[in-house]
C-alpha cells in the first residue's frame, strides 16, 4: 500500500472534519466540493501521465514504457485509471473535468467513438446521448444531465444489438484493456480508434486510423501481457447545483 509517512503520533491521533451540527445539506456540498477535488486531481495525474509517454521518460530511464513504470512505482494506481486520467486530460479542459467529472467524460469519449457522433470539448454538457430506461423504452438526454450509470446503459445499448445476447462483463473489460493497451502506444493527438462491437453475442475489436509506417507498433501493444480482468465500477459523476 502507497504510504508517504507513518509516525506513532499519527497512530495516535483522530481528526475529524465534521462539524458538529452540520445540515444534511451543508454535508451534501462539502461532499459535492471533495468529488470535485478529486476530479481536479484525477485530471492533473494525466497531464502528468501524458507527459512521461510523450517524452518517453520511462524509455528514457531504462524501462519499456510509461505502464511497465508506473506498474512498479505507483502499484496501487491501476493503468485502467491512468489511461482514462490521460484520455480525459488530452481532451478535456481542468475546468470541465471538475464540472463534469472525470469518470463521466470518459464515458462520454467512448460513447462518441461508438456512436460516431462530434462532441463540443470546451462544453460538453449540450451533447445528445440516446438513454435506454430498465424497458428498453429509449429517451435522448443532454450529457450534462446524465449519470454514470445512465452513460453505460447508453453504451451498452451501442454495443448491444436486439438479435444478439449482451457481452459478457469479462469481454468488455478485456475488451477494454486491449483498447487502452493500443492507444496508449501512439502520442496525444493520434487519431487511432479501438471500437468494440457485439457480433452475434460475441465481441469485435475493429482498429482504425493506424498508420502503416506505426502498424508495428499496434502488433507490440497486442503481445504485451495484459493485468488480470477485473470489474471496474466508476465513481459517479457529482451533481452541480
Amino acid at each position: 500500500m502507497f504510504k508517504l509517512f507513518t509516525t506513532k503520533e499519527d497512530k495516535a491521533v483522530t481528526t475529524t472534519i465534521v462539524t458538529e451540527g452540520m445540515t444534511l445539506d451543508q454535508v451534501r456540498l462539502a461532499m459535492l466540493h471533495l468529488m470535485m477535488e478529486e476530479n481536479t486531481n484525477h485530471h492533473r495525474m494525466g497531464q502528468y501521465y501524458n507527459y512521461v509517454v510523450e517524452k518517453k521518460l520511462a524509455e528514457k530511464a531504462g524501462y519499456k514504457d510509461a505502464r511497465d513504470y508506473f506498474s512498479q512505482h505507483l502499484a496501487d494506481l491501476s493503468q485502467s485509471a491512468l489511461s482514462m486520467y490521460g484520455a480525459v486530460a488530452a481532451d478535456f479542459t481542468e475546468p470541465v473535468a471538475r464540472r463534469f467529472g472525470v469518470s463521466c467524460l470518459y464515458l462520454l469519449l467512448t460513447y462518441k467513438e461508438a456512436a460516431d457522433i462530434e462532441v463540443n470539448h470546451e462544453d460538453p454538457g449540450g451533447t445528445l446521448i440516446e438513454v435506454p430506461d430498465d424497458k428498453g423504452h429509449v429517451t435522448s438526454k443532454p450529457f450534462g444531465e446524465c449519470s454514470a450509470e445512465q452513460m453505460r446503459r447508453a453504451l451498452q445499448r451501442l454495443r448491444k444489438p436486439a438479435s444478439s445476447k449482451p457481452l459478457t462483463p469479462e469481454a468488455e473489460a478485456l475488451a477494454e484493456q486491449y483498447s487502452e493497451a493500443v492507444t496508449g502506444r501512439f502520442p496525444k493527438g493520434a487519431r487511432v480508434k479501438v471500437l468494440v462491437r457485439n457480433q452475434k453475442g460475441k465481441a469485435v475489436l475493429d482498429f482504425k486510423g493506424i498508420p502503416l509506417e506505426q502498424v508495428g507498433q499496434l502488433v507490440e501493444a497486442l503481445a504485451g501481457q495484459l493485468p488480470p480482468v477485473r470489474e471496474v465500477r466508476l465513481p459517479e459523476k457529482p451533481a452541480v447545483g
